[in-house]
């Protein structure tokens, strides 16, 4: 069985990791080579984290990133509704639409079995989650924000 940890990664170089696989695949791959080999040297004495623990941590911070863009959305909602005023109609529509595009695009763009080699924890693997939950977390915030700002 395949060893199913993932390296740590830092916050900035998981979105430099999204924009290789966007626009520069082939240094993704390079990338993705230096973490197999880094992944190789993993001890087996070391504990796994049993399955509820990461179910307990995707709840929560998935509960996390919906307050935190839900709040974002929902600001800049105000804001704009503070400094502009009552939108026209066409404006709260198009953000909607760009908001259900985003989410839809998410859906569409997300690969599963295709890229599935060792339990998630390759780069690409990390890297399709990552713009997944990007896009879904911005749509949702962009639907958000067109939600307050219609209503303000």
């Amino acid at each position: 069985m395949a060893d199913t940890r993932p390296t740590k990664l830092r916050f900035f170089y998981k979105i430099y990791l999204c924009f290789l696989a966007i626009f520069n695949p082939k240094n993704l791959i390079e990338e993705e080579k230096k973490d197999n080999d880094i992944r190789k040297g993993f001890s087996d004495k070391e504990e796994k984290e049993h399955g509820a623990y990461i179910v307990n941590w995707a709840f929560w911070s998935s509960l996390g990133l919906i307050i935190v863009f839900g709040l974002t959305g929902a600001l800049l909602g105000k804001i704009l509704a503070h400094q502009y005023g009552q939108p026209i109609n066409r404006l709260i529509t198009l953000l909607q639409i760009l908001g259900a595009s985003l989410l839809l695009w998410g859906t569409l763009f997300v690969r599963g079995w295709q890229i599935q080699t060792h339990c998630g924890v390759t780069l690409t693997e990390r890297v399709n989650l990552w713009i997944y939950r990007a896009l879904y977390c911005i749509g949702t915030s962009i639907l958000i924000c067109a939600i307050v700002w219609g209503y303000s």
